[in-house]
């Protein structure tokens, strides 16, 4: 099985309020799961980071290995 990630994170501000989020498709584009989160104050690549983070714990978690993850 191949996954497709797709992930960002938000700053208001420089550090500021940040939030990161993800969503977790095959590789039709079928949307499997998605999730996003507020991660109190952060910077903008710090929030990116985390959403990175948070979508290969997902996937770790929730699926078989032997498959592929394409992070976009």
């Amino acid at each position: 099985m191949k996954l497709i990630i797709y992930t960002d994170g938000a700053s208001r501000g420089n550090p500021g309020h940040s939030s990161f989020g993800f969503t977790v498709s095959d590789e039709s584009g079928k949307l499997l799961y998605e999730n996003g989160a507020y991660i109190g104050i952060a910077t903008n690549n710090v929030a990116e980071y985390i959403g990175v983070l948070e979508a290969l714990k997902f996937v770790k978690e929730r699926f078989a290995r032997g498959g592929s993850v394409n992070i976009e």
